[in-house]
């Protein structure tokens, strides 16, 4: 939900308003917060992802997409807390449209993605007093149900379930009592009262201090007992559906967004991982934008000899119980591969069911750059170690060189995810970019280091192509075009000058030391048709980098298709050797890292698919 309760994205206001106090959740289990915890370098891989159903971040979803029906006493200013929060939040994307329209932006800025990443916060919980029945759930670290997560924010001492992530999934290991010592998550009523004097808001009478959950009956603070176990799960008699909820915010953020751009693509972003819901409603111009990745490599941070085709488990492909995971279960790399591509398969024929004949962007996909090398198993069980001793024999050679070495493990394994994109012709948004990336922290985000650029202080050879930097604006061309901004001027000119001493990532070329190969691929630009295929081989030290694309034409299109092509692994031909089945191509465009392929086919039968084959240069040390 937001930096505050071990998230990102809503501003910390609104736990606030909610009546929550941030300071306090290390201590009541309300979050784990990476910059909160007590020594921050041994923070756990991927537990933020537990923030989802703690108290903090559980309570403000259920209060922004349904708080009018599980919290009718939340008034705030005369209006209930849930259209507040998303009034508030689509006038910020309403906003940002304004701004871009009346800055003839729109080419630039083409459309709005919907929340990033939504929680279900306590929604359609079946009872509070336990997890829901899905065994492929994600749980680690300590793991409060959301009753023991009430007690805990009302400063009540509880045993907590401590789990670890095994091959197979989550694993209990063991119970921890959590004494919060006399604290509580929610703010006491003075602090509410100093809250609301400086934000200028004003609460019903019937929105007290504390644990709004106990105020609106739904477990008992004197006797620490659950009054309505399936408060989140049944209303008005009927069964809970979180999408329901969702699919009405969806409906108003398009409204939203709509009366300011009429053209606005909106991107669809359904909860991580779910299959996505109908569209009760028709409209125009969305593009369906699920994020995936490769799970276990995530969380382990490790690129195994073993995967599991964890989409297809969760959607019931494989039956029931324990075996299962043995049937999802893919050993050896190109078991994996195909695993990825059955898996992007289903998330992208989902989006055709269910949202509509739009097209479908992956938002997010990538891998952690901080990987680990061999296998390493904690499964203490019986099977458990068989299962290590049967991986064993299928274990990949590990690299132990650089991370843009052909054969390294980051190479293996995001060329595994671009290529399970391209085979189901998938377009994408690699996560992600982080500019101030450094060993230690990595994306300055709990944690993780999913950023394809990191800098290692040494700059690139001086026969490597340099940008030019004569369109970069400096303080001597705004002074030229604005004598009597000379206060401006100097500040630019001062944060400019601390900036450049600081990085010089504007007067020094750095290299990236992610310059992994396979991120190296050519790739359609404009077709003039309708893809049917890619497929790109990656260069290794003895091999060759290889691209071949085809395509069904339109007949009634008469431009060239247009590939972009990476000079890195297909220098300018004659080096790169091109062969087409139809029509002719030329060299459109140039320039120091990329070249542009334009390929024109004159008219062919209608079952005729052209097909365009480079042949680039191996990878070099």
């Amino acid at each position: 939900w937001s930096r505050h309760c071990g998230g990102s994205g809503h501003p910390g206001w609104t736990l606030v308003l909610a009546g929550l106090n941030p300071l306090n959740f290390p201590d009541t289990g309300a979050a784990i917060v990476h910059n909160l915890y007590p020594n921050p370098e041994e923070f756990p891989k991927m537990v933020w992802n537990t923030n989802y159903q703690k108290l903090a971040a559980a309570t403000l979803f259920t209060l922004f997409f349904a708080g009018k029906k599980f919290a009718p006493k939340c008034r705030i200013n005369g209006i209930h807390v849930q259209d507040y929060l998303q009034n508030h939040y689509f006038n910020c994307f309403a906003h940002v449209a304004k701004r871009v329209k009346e800055n003839e932006l729109e080419h630039l800025v083409i459309g709005y993605d919907t929340m990033n990443e939504p929680g279900q916060g306590y929604l359609a919980l079946n009872d509070i007093t336990r997890f829901n029945d899905v065994d492929t759930d994600f749980k680690m670290g300590l793991m409060p149900t959301a009753f023991q997560g009430m007690l805990l924010g009302s400063g009540i001492p509880v045993k907590v379930e401590q789990w670890e992530f095994a091959w197979s999934g989550p694993k209990k290991n063991g119970e921890v009592l959590v004494d919060p010592k006399g604290k509580q998550a929610w703010l006491s009523e003075q602090e509410m009262n100093e809250v609301d004097s400086r934000f200028g808001w004003k609460r019903a009478s019937a929105w007290s201090a504390g644990c709004i959950w106990a105020n609106h009956g739904v477990w008992d603070k004197d006797t620490q007992k659950v009054l309505i176990s399936d408060y989140f799960a049944i209303q008005d008699k009927q069964p809970v559906k979180y999408t329901d909820y969702w699919l009405d915010h969806l409906k108003n953020y398009v409204q939203a967004i709509r009366e300011v751009y009429s053209k606005a693509l909106i991107f669809v972003q359904p909860p991580v991982l779910e299959v996505p819901p109908e569209l009760p409603f028709a409209t125009e111009r969305l593009v369906y934008a699920p994020h995936w990745y490769d799970g276990l490599t995530l969380v382990k941070k490790k690129w195994c000899s073993y995967n599991v085709d964890f989409i297809n488990l969760n959607r019931g492909k494989y039956g029931t119980g324990p075996l299962r995971f043995v049937r999802a279960l893919r050993v050896g790399e190109k078991s994996i591969r195909q695993c990825f591509v059955d898996q992007l398969k289903t998330l992208k024929n989902e989006g055709l069911e269910n949202i509509g004949s739009y097209p479908c962007i992956l938002g997010e996909i990538g891998i952690p750059f901080d990987m680990e090398t061999g296998i390493n198993n904690k499964d203490g069980s019986f099977f458990g170690r068989f299962l290590a001793l049967f991986l064993s024999l299928f274990q990949q050679q590990q690299s132990q060189g650089n991370t843009d070495d052909p054969n390294s493990n980051q190479n293996r394994a995001m060329d595994a995810s671009i290529n399970a994109l391209e085979q189901n012709l998938l377009n994408y948004t690699l996560w992600t970019y982080v500019p101030d990336n450094d060993l230690k922290w990595g994306d300055q985000w709990n944690g993780e280091d999913l950023s394809i650029w990191q800098v290692n202080g040494l700059e690139r050879p001086s026969n490597h192509f340099k940008p030019s930097l004569s369109s970069v604006t400096t303080a001597s061309t705004i002074i030229a075009e604005s004598q009597d901004k000379k206060e401006t001027v100097d500040t630019y000119t001062k944060d400019t000058d601390s900036f450049h001493s600081e990085y010089g990532l504007l007067s020094r070329d750095f290299q990236n030391v992610r310059d992994i190969p396979c991120l190296h691929r050519p790739h359609p630009r404009v077709t003039a048709g309708t893809p049917t295929g890619i497929r790109f081989i990656s260069p290794t030290e003895k091999a060759s980098a290889s691209f071949e694309y085809s395509f069904r034409p339109n007949v009634d299109c008469d431009t060239p298709t247009e590939v972009h092509v990476p000079i890195k692994n297909f220098p300018l031909p004659p080096e790169t050797k091109v062969d087409v089945s139809h029509g002719n191509w030329k060299l459109a465009e140039t320039n120091g890292e990329y070249w542009v392929l334009s390929w024109c086919i004159d008219q062919v039968a209608e079952d005729i698919e052209p097909r365009l084959k480079l042949e680039g240069v191996s990878a070099q040390k």
